[in-house]
């Protein structure tokens, strides 16, 4: 598997994963529970708030899922923790046989398993005064809302102040969506094995599962040859898939970018998006605006090649030829919706040769012109928010909220570009074949001209000759990690977007000189 990323996988999918590593490769069920079981408690010893005379209490469902916390119990057992409890909750007639396997062992073991249809008060306290929740109710197969006993069992564990772990994903949360089912155990870590779920990567699931920590338990990496999963993350080695910079080279051979962007008196997003390219390792950035924002730019970016207009119709033969000095072109931060602005977008998407990057007010113009989606003659990335997405779409946000991935996919096919949907989990498409998921960056990055800076490092890398969806995913990614570079410096609260370049900027600085 390539280490510079990292699938993630639907339920099914971790499923068929699951299934052929025991029937096609011949490893035991046993086995790879046993190996899940130790991961599981290994990552609770490393764990300093759990003493070896924590009240440790397993709340196990009849399932396989169960039978992981079981074995859990019996190993933290001969780790040294004294204090371990099991609560099951079902009918023991219908647990698996893996699971009467575990307990029988515990049996001979002397550790107490306790089985309830239903639970006492006494039952619920000792959940809530626990020091460590072991949740292993349900796993990866929950199709249905929790209800009843269940239901109940799990507000206790909420409202307990123990430290909660849950076994390969919190109990209530659909696996392959992130949506509660009913209710969910909101765990504080939560251990899962082989592949990350996509239910606990996207919200509201990611916030129940808390710090997700991903063992490897022995499923074959061949396996990835059959399953095929669709959705993937970067981790830190894809840094290495920048294009290198050659000793032999001027700054045309790192791109030309130009950024049309800026209303009268509006040149910060023109700013932030020029920086971004510079950052990104741009060689030369021309920003195209209107002439209000001449002396601002000048003196905040002097690096940058500056033209500008001032009449409401645009030039054309001046407009064609700044266009044609581009390599890459982005337009539409802090554009404004106006009729010279409209003129821009409109022979920008029509007539521009190169790739493009297209966002914010160019993508408000572009939603109440859907005719012109397919006139365009360049590769193209656009990169909306969800209520930008909302308005090309001509729905809601809440509407398409309800199935974020298949609505974006939906979309990107009918529009044919690559499609970025901006949101806590960005969501990059193309085609549908592959789909990136970003798990980069935090809350601070909630600030007015973030976008704007993703703009500009999507066009660095598309002026780099990067693939479009490749440019957009890297970008995405790298934008996330320069805005945990900026909390480092800044805090989640105090950070800006302007200092996302500067963060940008360290990070390769760093990464290129180990």
């Amino acid at each position: 598997m390539r280490e510079e990323i990292n699938y993630i996988l639907t339920a099914e999918q971790a499923k068929e994963v699951d299934s052929q590593s025991i029937q096609m490769y011949g490893i035991p069920s046993l086995v790879l529970m046993e190996r899940a079981a130790l991961a599981l408690s290994e990552e609770i010893c490393k764990n300093k708030n759990i003493t070896k005379q924590a009240r440790i209490l397993v709340v196990a469902g009849m399932g396989n899922n169960g039978a992981d916390g079981l074995a859990a119990a019996r190993i933290l057992h001969e780790f040294g923790y004294q204090n371990i409890s099991v609560l099951a909750i079902g009918k023991a007639e219908k647990a698996t046989q893996e699971w009467k396997c575990q307990c029988h062992i515990l049996d001979e073991l002397e550790i107490s398993v306790i089985i309830r249809n239903q639970l006492e008060e006494r039952e619920y306290i000792d959940i809530r005064e626990s020091d460590l929740i072991i949740d292993a109710l349900f796993g990866i197969g929950l199709k249905r809302d929790i209800s009843g006993v269940y239901e109940k069992v799990i507000e206790n564990i909420n409202e307990s102040r123990a430290e909660k772990y849950s076994i390969d994903i919190p109990s209530g949360i659909c696996a392959s969506t992130g949506k509660i089912m009913g209710c969910a155990v909101k765990a504080d870590r939560t251990v899962t094995f082989g592949y990350k779920k996509l239910g606990m990567v996207l919200y509201p699931g990611s916030e129940y599962a808390g710090f997700v920590i991903c063992r490897d338990i022995g499923f074959p990496k061949k396996i990835m040859e059959n399953v095929t999963p669709k959705f993937f993350t970067y981790t830190q080695e894809a840094i290495r898939l920048l294009p290198k910079r050659p000793a032999y080279s001027n700054k045309g051979t790192f791109g030309k970018i130009l950024v049309i962007a800026g209303s009268p008196n509006m040149a910060g997003a023109a700013f932030l998006s020029a920086s971004a390219a510079y950052a990104a390792g741009s060689g030369l950035v021309r920003i195209f605006t209107h002439e209000k924002n001449r002396t601002i730019l000048q003196t905040l970016i002097p690096e940058a090649i500056l033209t500008t207009y001032e009449t409401e119709k645009i030039e054309e033969k001046r407009f064609n030829e700044v266009l044609r000095w581009a390599d890459t072109v982005v337009i539409g931060p802090g554009l404004s919706v106006s009729e010279t602005a409209e003129q821009m977008v409109e022979y920008v998407w029509k007539f521009c040769t190169v790739p493009m990057v297209v966002d914010a007010d160019a993508l408000n113009i572009m939603a109440k012109h859907s005719d012109w989606w397919m006139q365009r003659k360049a590769p193209a990335v656009i990169t909306p928010h969800l209520g930008e997405l909302a308005r090309l779409m001509g729905k809601t946000v809440e509407s398409i909220k309800t199935n974020l991935i298949e609505e974006v996919c939906l979309f990107q096919r009918k529009i044919g570009v690559v499609l970025v949907a901006k949101d806590t989990r960005t969501i990059v498409a193309e085609n549908g074949e592959m789909i990136y998921i970003n798990t980069s960056g935090n809350s601070g990055m909630a600030k007015a001209g973030s976008g704007d800076v993703l703009t500009g490092i999507i066009a660095a890398f598309l002026a780099r000759k990067m693939c479009p969806f490749q440019a957009a995913s890297m970008g995405v990614y790298l934008h996330g990690l320069a805005g945990d570079e900026a909390k480092q410096c800044h805090g989640e609260y105090g950070m800006k977007a302007t200092d996302l370049p500067k963060g940008l900027a360290e990070l390769l600085h760093r990464h290129f000189m180990e």
